[in-house]
């Protein structure tokens, strides 16, 4: 046995639970022929890979990938497609997340000239949407603020307008697909051992951890999306293209807000420690920033700050509660926080243990460069972050694991090669 069955093996057993819990195809039942073609690539793929010596060398990659890309055209792209073909023929709240129905209508209010940062939510289907604190229905802050940075925003405008009058309705899980897509893409293309990167691709889209909240419209895998792009040319020196896609990864979600400080290391690293080639490098990022950013900034730069920082650390009126997995929640039930709504300095204790954890990963990186070093420590860095912040979700842990995920497995490939 060799290591070739991993990926093989991978696929089959992750690509099983989703097809169990979720529908491949917008009629009426799954087929069973469907699943059927489903089981028999899976199978074959995995006898593929396990009796290698028996078929040519030349064709067994070939027919591995098709494999790979036929069992990801059903899972992934089948269940999205049909989850959002499903909701166009049922209601506008069903079985998505609440930052797709803000997203589709701070969509709206720009089309209609309001400001989406300083508009409340109150009146469109966000509202009807079933928020709850603590087990009891209440009133979801997502009506007070839209939280995403404006690359976000601003990229869906392509895929409503073509979708809208093509096919008669608009999700705006589309550009997540896209994402996808496009992601797994860069990922596979990425790695050099070709079993690493089928792995790779396996885990960043249909991991146990990640595959239900992009499936109901979380933003992780569109801001992973343009992070991974980013580094992917990084690692291939092209530095002002690389730096342009990073900014758009920061205006994509705060997530990558943190690993600013890595990059630019890392870049300064690859440009032989030169200050100013580092700097003329960020120049595109920069202008991406200022692009996207600054006409919402001088429309109301208090809104937007208010929506986009402030928000999530509990700095302005209506602030997102309290909640999650992480140290707010240990505090909260110990009974030093009372009230989940109220001010708490969290930043004190991200300040106490981020900077420590931030400066041994950019040492540990500066000893080596490497890639999955950056991958790696951007985790730890993100892991101090989130659990000490307010907030520690779900799909927040999703997103720490795909990016440990993807620094482990590009580090076996940087060993192999």
């Amino acid at each position: 046995m060799s290591l070739l069955a991993l990926d093989a093996l991978l696929l089959f057993i992750l690509s099983v639970p989703v097809v169990m819990r979720y529908r491949i195809l917008p009629v009426t039942g799954t087929p069973y022929w469907l699943f059927g073609i489903l089981f028999l690539i899976l199978i074959v793929n995995l006898l593929v890979s396990l009796y290698s010596g028996f078929i040519k060398r030349s064709v067994v990659p070939k027919l591995k990938l098709f494999f790979l890309i036929a069992t990801l055209a059903i899972v992934v792209v089948g269940t999205s497609v049909t989850a959002m073909v499903d909701r166009s023929r049922t209601a506008p709240v069903y079985n998505v997340h609440d930052i797709i129905l803000q997203q589709e209508a701070a969509m709206r209010y720009l089309l209609q000239g309001k400001n989406p940062y300083k508009e409340t939510y109150f009146g469109t289907f966000l509202e009807e949407w079933g928020y709850a604190e603590s087990g009891k229905k209440a009133v979801n802050p997502a009506l007070y603020h839209f939280v995403m940075p404006p690359w976000y925003l601003l990229f869906v405008f392509p895929f409503y307008f073509i979708s809208t009058p093509l096919l008669g309705f608009f999700d705006g899980r589309m550009p997540l697909l896209f994402a996808m897509v496009g992601l797994l893409y860069i990922v596979y293309r990425w790695m050099k051992d070709k079993n690493l990167a089928s792995a790779a691709v396996v885990i960043t889209a249909i991991s146990p951890a990640t595959i239900d909240y992009f499936i109901e419209g979380r933003s992780d895998i569109f801001a992973l999306f343009w992070l991974v792009w980013a580094l992917y040319l990084l690692e291939k020196r092209k530095f002002a293209v690389s730096s342009l896609l990073f900014g758009l990864a920061v205006m994509s979600k705060q997530t990558t807000w943190f690993a600013l400080p890595i990059y630019i290391v890392y870049s300064w690293l690859l440009l032989k420690k030169s200050f100013g080639k580092t700097i003329l490098q960020l120049i595109p990022m920069l202008l991406v920033v200022l692009v996207t950013a600054g006409p919402f900034l001088l429309w109301d730069a208090k809104a937007f700050l208010d929506s986009t920082v402030f928000y999530l650390s509990g700095n302005s009126a209506n602030s997102y509660p309290i909640s999650g997995y992480g140290l707010s929640m240990v505090l909260y039930g110990l009974g030093v926080i009372k009230d989940i709504h109220g001010y708490y300095p969290f930043i004190l204790w991200q300040i106490a243990v981020g900077l420590p954890v931030l400066v041994g990963v950019l040492w540990h990186m500066i000893k080596k460069p490497t890639m999955s070093r950056l991958l790696v420590g951007y985790g730890m860095v993100l892991v101090v972050f989130w659990y000490m912040s307010r907030y520690l979700n779900n799909s927040h842990v999703g997103f720490i694991s795909s990016i440990f995920a993807l620094g482990i497995l590009k580090g076996w490939d940087e060993k192999t090669t």
